[in-house]
């Protein structure tokens, strides 16, 4: 008999719309993962990768980087980042990573896929992003909404793992599973109200080493500090049975155009990861998906 899934996480996440795993990392692996980051960061402050998250726009698609001022560092599994990317493909693969995941989505490993690996850090200016849900457009009827909410809550997990003190992400717990209040629908539809107070709202904080798994629709935004140093490795995994509801958060941020030529240098979870998304990355060739949001 193969041994029971655990559910922890799950029930966690099911309740709240987020688990926090404390002291994911051990010392060393901070270390490690930080050296890795804040060498990528310098490369992209540089303007040498062009995969960024620029101050002056949200959600994709961001513009070519051509500036320092970013909140962000896209595709860390990219193969043109050659061995800078090495550590990354070690950490998205981990064991003990996908141990959670399976968790979270009550799934066997084999029916995990590969999703994103960004990174998340301090911009130059101060920079906030509205409130959202990542795959639920604010403008949709209670109805929809109600509907959206229902539609395979646990075909993907998304994460945020700190390798520094971090105090950006603010979310609404449980609001994963409800619609919005009038406050919240308010709050989220009128451009001038985006970044308001929301009632019951907390700020999550991190601390280095410390890992956040969310629902990825939950009420949540996030204020980014340039005062504060942020490195925070952001990312997801899918659930290959309900891939097809994945299919536009995930390759609307370009990873179908590179994923052929990722090297998993015989690392087999990667590998079987890899191979998971080029089967949804085969099944949407040619098709147009958009964007999930806008701005």
């Amino acid at each position: 008999m193969p041994a029971a899934i655990s559910q922890k996480y799950h029930d966690e996440i099911e309740r709240d719309g987020f688990t926090i795993i404390r002291n994911f990392l051990s010392p060393q692996e901070i270390e490690t993962y930080t050296k890795a980051s804040e060498a990528l960061v310098q490369y992209a402050r540089d303007g040498k990768w062009a995969h960024c998250r620029t101050t002056n726009k949200q959600f994709p698609p961001w513009p070519k980087n051509t500036n320092p001022d970013i909140w962000g560092i896209s595709g860390l599994l990219h193969p043109d980042l050659g061995d800078m990317s090495t550590p990354f493909h070690t950490l998205y693969a981990d064991e003990k990573m996908l141990a959670i995941v399976c968790d979270i989505l009550q799934v066997d490993k084999s029916q995990l896929s590969m999703e994103l690996l960004n990174m998340l850090i301090n911009p130059l200016t101060d920079f906030e992003l509205d409130w959202h849900r990542d795959t639920i457009k604010p403008e949709v009827s209670p109805e929809e909404e109600a509907e959206d909410l229902l539609k395979f809550p646990y075909a993907g997990a998304q994460f945020n793992l700190a390798l520094t003190e971090d105090s950006c992400l603010i979310a609404v717990p449980g609001s994963h599973k409800r619609v919005r209040t009038e406050e919240e629908r308010e709050k989220t539809v009128d451009p001038s109200r985006r970044k308001e107070f929301i009632s019951g709202q907390v700020v999550v904080d991190l601390h280095p080493g410390d890992l956040i798994f969310y629902n990825n629709n939950i009420l949540h935004r996030a204020a980014y500090s340039s005062k504060n140093k942020r490195l925070t490795l952001h990312g997801s995994y899918g659930n290959v049975e309900q891939g097809k509801s994945r299919a536009k958060g995930i390759l609307q941020h370009g990873v179908a155009e590179w994923l052929p030529r990722l090297n998993t240098d015989g690392n087999e979870n990667l590998t079987m990861l890899k191979e998971k998304l080029m089967g949804l990355v085969k099944e949407f060739e040619g098709v147009d998906l958009g964007y999930a949001l806008d701005g």
